[in-house]
């Protein structure tokens, strides 16, 4: 299992129909608007990293009212500390 955080700007205005189209997705476990930089973080779930880069190109990197992204690669802390 592969989690990530997105970080994703919106184009101005668009920020409820990104948080709409990104709801329909099952690998979106969480999303929340925020302040900063950034408009938007999601939590994303797949099953390898493979599947990660083909649902970020695929599935996020294609809708029109979103600007630009930032994806930060989970490290499970409890398996390194083994």
């Amino acid at each position: 299992m592969e989690k990530a955080y997105m970080l994703i700007n919106t184009k101005q205005g668009k920020l409820k129909i990104v948080e709409a189209k990104l709801k329909e997705y099952d690998e979106i476990k969480e999303i929340h608007e925020i302040y900063g930089r950034f408009d938007l973080i999601a939590e994303v779930e797949t099953g390898s990293l493979a599947e990660l880069k083909s649902f970020i190109q695929n599935k996020i990197q294609i809708i029109e009212s979103i600007r630009g992204t930032e994806t930060l690669l989970v490290n499970d802390l409890e398996e390194n500390l083994e």
